[in-house]
């Protein structure tokens, strides 16, 4: 559990440093990282359980509580069918998130956050989706409206974050090691970084295959690959992210 903690505080760490500037924003959005990643998992006999997106821009500076609340309500507007909570507010940090279960059964989140920043505050806006095991046709008859909402509440040139998970049969007497191999193989990918425990394996690694990538340690990243086997009986649980996993795994 400890390890599961340090990675997760790991990712966020680096996904904090992404969104101040360090990320290579992506100036058209594209679901081939998606389609790679869910091929390579049924090809790897993995059985999906759910992928998100999480994508974030700054909205620049606020002058008060009552232009956050303006930022607020004009997102509000843009999102008739979502179910919105109060304002929370703790140290002059604000919050608010708003929620839809879409027509296909894919979870929406919108989320609006501020901080004080040089006698002002900073606002920025969160957006993230996710859906339940992995149906092409149910995603394909998302997509186009994903792409219209990314546009209408994070506005162009924003970094989106992929996420898939999935579980494997302990049945099939995995090597973690072997199969963290075959996975990075199948991305023809290079790995940079490896944290390698008695039930837990994690990889970051760089492919050609795909644009978008950050920058941690002098290196190019843009895959994230975490293995945990849970105990005899159990299953292996992988998680797949590019350019790095945002939850927790």
């Amino acid at each position: 559990m400890k390890t599961r903690f340090k990675l997760f505080g790991m990712a966020l760490t680096i996904l904090l440093a992404c969104f101040s500037g360090a990320e290579a924003k992506q100036s058209t959005w594209s679901d081939q990282e998606l389609m790679d990643i869910t091929r390579v998992m049924e090809q790897s006999g993995i059985s999906i359980e759910n992928w998100s997106f999480y994508g974030k821009n700054k909205f620049g500076f606020v002058s008060d509580f009552s232009g956050y609340v303006l930022l607020v309500e004009s997102l509000q507007a843009k999102s008739p069918n979502f179910r919105w909570e109060t304002i929370s507010e703790e140290n002059e940090h604000w919050r608010v998130s708003g929620r839809y279960t879409n027509q296909y059964g894919i979870e929406e989140k919108v989320s609006v956050f501020a901080y004080p920043h040089k006698n002002r505050y900073m606002a920025y806006v969160i957006y993230d989706v996710k859906g339940e095991a992995w149906d092409p046709g149910i995603w394909n008859a998302f997509k186009p409206e994903y792409r219209n909402k990314v546009r209408l509440f994070l506005g162009e040139n924003v970094q989106i974050y992929t996420c898939v998970k999935g579980v494997k049969s302990d049945k099939m007497n995995i090597v973690l090691r072997k199969l963290a191999k075959q996975l990075i193989q199948s991305f023809d990918a290079t790995i940079i970084e490896t944290l390698d425990e008695e039930t837990f394996l994690s990889l970051s690694a760089y492919t050609d295959k795909w644009k978008p990538s950050i920058l941690t340690d002098h290196q190019r990243m843009n895959l994230q690959i975490g293995l945990r086997n849970n105990g005899i009986g159990g299953k292996t649980t992988i998680t797949i992210g590019t350019p790095i996993i945002t939850t927790e795994y």
